[in-house]
């Protein structure tokens, strides 16, 4: 990433301890998910590492303020993603499925769901590690080509601010159901790869 061209604001903010960790944090978990040639086990070993790091730098990571960045921005997102991910996630299988309540915190009294509740938000859905892997490698491959490809003072502070943005309304969600995942994969003791 070249930084000569940037403002002094914006190098400021790519300076920060948790910018730039947040930053390291996503180019490794991508790289996880464009290697090649790599075991299952290995793959799902290194990935329950990198996700619970890449979950973490996405909570420290600060919110940017939009100053160079207009509110009507028009990166074409597809024209700028690679599609790189040849790695492990697209041979996981079966076992990749899992099941998860939507939204944990439902609440009822007498049995009844409280207000802004609906029975059905306490069933239980399927969710699916690739498409969570998917998701979440999209949304971060696409900030780091703006700064890295673009390099402007608007694509790399659209970039910052996506990275929070898509953290916790998007991508922070799929994180957490991968932690789920691995945690229950690594510790309950069922063989399942």
């Amino acid at each position: 990433m070249k930084t000569d061209k940037l403002s002094a604001d914006i190098k400021e903010f790519l300076g920060r301890q948790a910018t730039v960790i947040f930053l390291d944090t996503s180019r490794k978990f991508v790289g996880l998910l464009e290697t090649e040639d790599i075991s299952k086990e290995e793959f799902y070993s290194k990935a329950h590492i990198a996700i619970l790091e890449l979950y973490l730098a996405g909570h420290k990571l600060e919110q940017i303020e939009l100053k160079y960045s207009p509110d009507d921005r028009d990166f074409d997102r597809d024209a700028i993603f690679e599609h790189k991910n040849v790695g492990q996630i697209s041979e996981l299988g079966a076992e990749a499925f899992y099941w998860e309540v939507f939204d944990p915190r439902y609440s009822e009294k007498d049995g009844q769901p409280d207000t802004g509740w609906v029975v059905t938000d306490r069933e239980a859905s399927q969710g699916w590690l690739i498409d969570d892997f998917e998701d979440i490698y999209r949304d971060l491959k696409i900030e780091l080509l703006k700064i890295d490809s673009i390099g402007t003072d608007e694509a790399v502070e659209d970039a910052l601010w996506n990275f929070k943005w898509s953290f916790v309304n998007h991508w922070g969600q799929h994180a957490v159901n991968a932690i789920r995942y691995f945690h229950y994969l690594t510790y309950d003791g069922k063989p399942t790869i």
